[in-house]
Formats: C-alpha cells, structure tokens, sequence
C-alpha cells in the first residue's frame, strides 16, 4: 500500500533538471532547479504513486507557479492538480502538504497576520492573491486570513466568480 507524504523535504538546488532527480527519490523529496532564474521544482510525487513531478517556475516558458522559500519551509501557488496518474490534488504551503480535505487544516489562527491582511482590504471586492502580492506573502496564507475575518464579520467574501474575492464590510443595507 502507498503512503501520502505530510511534507516536503527541501533537498537542494540544482542547474539541470537530470541533477535534481539524482536528489529526490522518496514521496514528498523536492529539488529546485535554478540557473539564473527559478526553472522548475522537481518533486517525487507526495502521492506514493513512484512518479516525477516537474512544476514550471519559470514564466517565460508559459504559465508558472509561483515559488516561496526561506530557510524554516516552502511554499508554492496555486496547488498542484495532476490530471493524469495518480490524479492527486494537493497544496504546499509551509512545507506541508495538504490533501484535498485542506480547508480545516489550514484554519490556523495569526491574528497579527490577519490585522495586516485587512489593513490592505477596501471597500471594493479585490481577489485575495492580489492582497498576497501587496504583501509579498503566500497566497494561501492570505487565504485564510481573509476566511477567517469573513466569518468573523471583520470583511466579507464575494459570490459566485467572485468567491475568492474580499473586502471590508458594507457600511450600509
């Protein structure tokens, strides 16, 4: 029976990507390739399923994550969906790995970080991974600030293709 990695384990930065899949082996063991610039993070597969994941980081070659890492964790946005394979969908953020059930586990409470994310909400609905870049911080990471304000009734989300939108309460009815 496979395993689920709970985390990524940061193994090292490379120039080429065939340097990268001599670091990682295990569910979860991930190498960054960076010559110049952020190339792609090579991850085997959290899911258990044996194959190697290569997540563009690069924007000049298409569409790209977005890469976050300090010395403590890693993070990246959005989340990675694999349409083929094992079809895992799965998000880093802090160098943990949250599953599709992600929602309750990531309900962790930084009220000063919270304070911050609402000092940069207005009136107006703007998408959270706006507040995210005003703020150089992970997406996610604003995300659940701008959740747990909503249902604190601190900010309120929008509907519909706006749901991942927020802003400061209506002043009137």
């Amino acid at each position: 029976m496979k395993r689920r990695a709970a985390r990524i384990e940061f193994r090292g930065v490379t120039e080429h990507r065939h340097e990268a899949d001599d670091l990682v082996a295990k569910p979860g063991e991930a190498a960054l390739v960076h010559r110049g610039v952020d190339r792609s993070l090579v991850i085997a597969c959290p899911d258990g399923c044996g194959e190697m994941l290569t997540i563009n980081l690069d924007r000049r070659s298409g569409p790209a994550w977005r890469f976050y890492h300090d010395d403590a964790a890693i993070s990246m946005y959005p989340s990675v969906w694999r349409t083929t394979g094992c079809k895992s969908h799965f998000i880093v953020w802090r160098s943990r790995i949250y599953w599709c059930d992600w929602h309750e586990e990531l309900e962790a409470k930084n009220e000063a970080f919270e304070q911050v994310v609402l000092g940069r909400l207005t009136s107006e609905l703007k998408q959270y991974i706006d507040v995210a870049d005003q703020l150089g911080a992970v997406p996610w990471a604003v995300l659940v600030a701008c959740s747990r304000l909503s249902k604190r009734g601190l900010a309120r989300s929008g509907a519909g293709d706006e749901k991942d939108h927020f802003a400061l309460p209506s002043c009137g009815p």
